[in-house]
């Protein structure tokens, strides 16, 4: 099975009619709905870091609704990042400036599981070996 890990960005621009990547978000969304595109897979850090930003600048009812759409989706996968992961995420913190710490776990997380793609509208990917940063509703595997 093809999979792509998929970034806060693309699920806050989902819920968030305002947020200037909402459609394209939504394209990749939905796409991965139709199973046009990889399973989106989404570790719980990256859930963590996306219903507390919709709680805090939007509403709760709206983070709720998010992890609904999200959990009930047939092209995600909603997995527990493994413990192992936390001193890579740490040494890739410490040396990349600008790659936040939840950032960090994501890409140690892709690097141990060898996942390549990642929907993003993070540049801050783009300094990390290994990692192809994708910003639209392209398939990387057809």
């Amino acid at each position: 099975m093809a999979v792509a890990v998929v970034d806060t960005g693309v699920l806050v621009g989902m819920a968030d009619i305002d947020d200037e990547h909402h459609d394209v978000a939504m394209e990749i969304v939905r796409e991965m709905d139709h199973g046009n595109l990889p399973t989106g897979r989404v570790t719980n850090y990256i859930v963590l870091e996306t219903l507390n930003w919709i709680h805090n600048r939007k509403r709760h009812s709206k983070a709720v609704e998010t992890y609904e759409r999200l959990n009930q989706s047939a092209g995600f996968e909603v997995l527990h990042a493994a413990q192992k992961d936390f001193p890579s995420a740490v040494d890739l913190f410490q040396t990349y400036e600008g790659l936040s710490f939840g950032d960090a776990t994501i890409a140690a997380y892709m690097q141990r599981e060898g996942i390549e793609y990642l929907y993003s509208f993070d540049d801050d990917f783009d300094s990390l070996d290994g990692i192809t940063r994708l910003e639209t509703a392209d398939n990387p595997f057809k």
